[in-house]
């Protein structure tokens, strides 16, 4: 998409067909169009970030992802237990790993306001359910934790500068008659961005497109 803050990339190999060598071709071509985006402005060359977004649960992993040209990795806090977020937090600091933490409820934000300020980049609130991998199509579970307790607690913890984000169906899901509406809900609600897959390609919708350009990766 063009105009997007930053490329997720899933390597999973069993899930998504991946490989590691699809994060390494996402950092060559996001470097390759930053370069040439310099030469047509006086902007400088800044390549968008990559995410490994890979279900991630070793220590090993940080190190593979880091070596194939990853900037970011995405911690999925229903999947690890305090002691693995504190572990996996100071690896990736260690070796310049900045970290999103993605969650699904109340209690995976608690988790995280026990880690130190500085250990979250930016935070993923994710309409998925984790047990059946199904998306919450009414896209309500993002847009209550925006507006929950434990979200201001977390502010207050690691500060307003932490991004928030949304993930699932952002740009499908309907509100108020158009598609367009979810979004400005979030955005109404703090929502910094969202991050969108390849089902937005399917909606053809010019006000949906300029709601997500410059907000989504």
């Amino acid at each position: 998409i063009a105009g997007a803050s930053a490329i997720s990339v899933n390597s999973d190999g069993v899930l998504f067909g991946g490989s590691m060598e699809d994060i390494t071709k996402a950092r060559e071509a996001s470097n390759a169009a930053a370069v040439a985006q310099s030469l047509a402005s006086d902007d400088g060359v800044v390549a968008p970030p990559i995410l490994a977004s890979d279900l991630l649960l070793y220590p090993y992993q940080l190190y593979k992802f880091r070596l194939a040209g990853a900037d970011a990795v995405n911690l999925v806090v229903g999947a690890l237990e305090n002691k693995d977020l504190l572990y996996l937090t100071k690896i990736a600091s260690t070796i310049q790993l900045q970290v999103i933490a993605s969650v699904t409820s109340e209690v995976q934000i608690e988790m995280l306001i026990k880690l130190g300020p500085g250990s979250i980049q930016a935070l993923v609130l994710s309409n998925r359910d984790l047990e059946t991998f199904d998306f919450d199509e009414s896209g309500e579970q993002a847009l209550s934790l925006l507006k929950s307790e434990a979200l201001q607690a977390f502010r207050e913890k690691h500060g307003n500068d932490v991004p928030i984000l949304v993930e699932g169906r952002v740009g499908i899901i309907e509100r108020d008659g158009d598609n367009a509406g979810y979004i400005r809900a979030l955005k109404e609600n703090g929502a910094f961005g969202a991050i969108v897959g390849g089902g937005i390609a399917a909606i053809n919708d010019d006000t949906v497109a300029q709601s997500l350009t410059g907000w989504a990766m």
